[in-house]
């Protein structure tokens, strides 16, 4: 036995190099995804004068006054802005943009920025400094039938979830379509508090 477990620690001296590049890789690996979002990207910005004076030879008027762009200094949509935006966002890190637009696809759609508190990532200082930056497009929200989806659809759905999705499917069955999504009231399952949450994403059209 000692043998055998000799055999499987034994390295020459080419192994064994190679075996600590690859750990030396792996903690400078490390190190760079610790550090990365406490130092975002800057690119430089790109010279425009050239192009602007070839639109207005051809009689173009550009659509910025100036060189800069107004979006530093505009708020954020949280339902179509893409990571990339979301990091101009104060205190934004790299993590915390992408788990915003994950959780949003799952949603299906913010309706208000409190719900950004929900999301895995999202401290109570990083929430304080963007809430002024942001905003929510609710026109953009993707709606779920309650008159012809499934367990499956509506479960999917993080305020719903299986069981209530299936006691919506199951008073269906059993009262029909739903004339409003007001009419979820009478299940006994769904309080007022879960209603006002769960509402903005439920349609009966």
């Amino acid at each position: 036995m000692k043998d055998t477990w000799k055999d499987y620690f034994s390295f020459n001296k080419r192994q064994r190099n190679g075996i600590l590049v690859l750990c030396t890789l792996i903690v400078l690996l490390l190190l760079y995804l610790f550090i990365a979002d406490y130092f975002p990207f800057q690119s430089n910005p790109i010279d425009f004068s050239s192009f602007k004076t070839e639109l207005a030879k051809a009689g173009i008027k550009s659509s910025t006054a100036t060189g800069k762009t107004s979006v530093p200094s505009s708020r954020v949509d949280i339902n179509s802005a893409d990571t990339n935006v979301l990091m101009t966002l104060p205190k934004m890190t790299s993590y915390c943009a992408y788990m915003i637009v994950r959780y949003r696809k799952k949603l299906g759609g913010y309706y208000t920025t409190r719900q950004l508190q929900e999301v895995w990532g999202m401290d109570s200082a990083m929430y304080k400094a963007l809430q002024e930056k942001v905003w929510v497009d609710t026109t953009l929200l993707q709606k779920i039938n309650i008159n012809r989806a499934d367990i499956k659809q509506l479960g999917y759905h993080p305020y719903i979830r299986y069981y209530l999705a299936k006691a919506i499917v199951n008073y269906r069955d059993e009262h029909g379509l739903f004339a409003s999504t007001q009419a979820l009231h009478k299940m006994a399952a769904i309080d007022d508090s879960t209603y006002v949450k769960i509402a903005p994403y439920l349609t009966t059209k």
